[in-house]
């Protein structure tokens, strides 16, 4: 008696076993299909913040939107511009279907620096006649001396909490002659 106690206890042991593996063998394409493959989610770049990340050859374009007061119709776009190359480039232009865009400052994109935009910053961009209110998206195309064009659809967010201070710069008073 005592051999057949023992190679039933050996036996439930392995079926137990068995019946591990297979619920394993079972599970594990379901717990790694929503994120296995090449083409997954955790395998793509994206900003982790408010604005939104393009590419363009060296240039990488970060943390890009626009800020407006509510009720306003003037935004600034903040953002950052870096430039992973060994030569220089330059920001020639920036423009918007949803309203028009002053550039202040004279664009340039030193190579292997980042130029910050914004609000008191030697290269910024402001938004007259925005017709988007805070919470929507507006439609930015940029343009540079040799990187190719990009078009980024980015949010408008309101001036309030870490965005307050971001205001339009004043416009430059008529010099005296």
């Amino acid at each position: 008696m005592p051999r057949t106690r023992h190679a039933s206890v050996v036996l439930s042991s392995a079926r137990r076993r068995g019946v591990g593996v297979a619920a394993v063998l079972v599970a594990l394409p379901v717990l790694v299909g929503c994120g296995g493959g090449f083409n997954a989610t955790t395998t793509k770049p994206y900003a982790p913040s408010d604005g939104q990340l393009a590419n363009s050859g060296n240039l990488r374009v970060q943390n890009i939107l626009v800020v407006a007061a509510d009720g306003s119709t003037t935004g600034v776009v903040s953002g950052a511009i870096a430039n992973r190359g060994n030569a220089r480039d330059q920001l020639v232009s920036m423009t918007s279907a949803d309203g028009a865009v002053a550039l202040t400052g004279n664009g340039a994109l030193p190579a292997n620096a980042s130029v910050l935009m914004g609000s008191g910053t030697p290269l910024a961009a402001t938004i007259t006649n925005l017709t988007v209110k805070p919470g929507a998206t507006v439609r930015l195309r940029l343009t540079f001396a040799h990187a190719n064009p990009l078009t980024i659809d980015t949010l408008v967010l309101p001036q309030t909490g870490y965005y307050a201070s971001i205001t339009p710069s004043p416009a430059p008073s008529p010099s005296a002659t």
